[in-house]
């Protein structure tokens, strides 16, 4: 069975970030958003305000069953 692979970052406070699969128009970097959607802002963006940042991935089943 193949997997889909989620970017995911976490911050300095632990809290959990996801790739939105969008991408900032002038950056061109990633736009990712806080688990419970409190914030979002291109990675650059959270690295500076949040960071540093650690680099995590969320496997999932593409069909979306576990």
């Amino acid at each position: 069975m193949s997997r889909a692979i989620i970017p995911a970052w976490v911050d300095r406070q632990g809290r959990v970030w996801l790739d939105t699969g969008q991408t900032h128009r002038d950056s061109r970097e990633p736009i990712i958003e806080l688990l419970n959607g409190e914030a979002k802002g291109s990675l650059g963006w959270v690295t500076n305000q949040f960071g540093p940042l650690e680099s995590l991935s969320i496997n999932r089943p593409k069909n979306g069953t576990a």
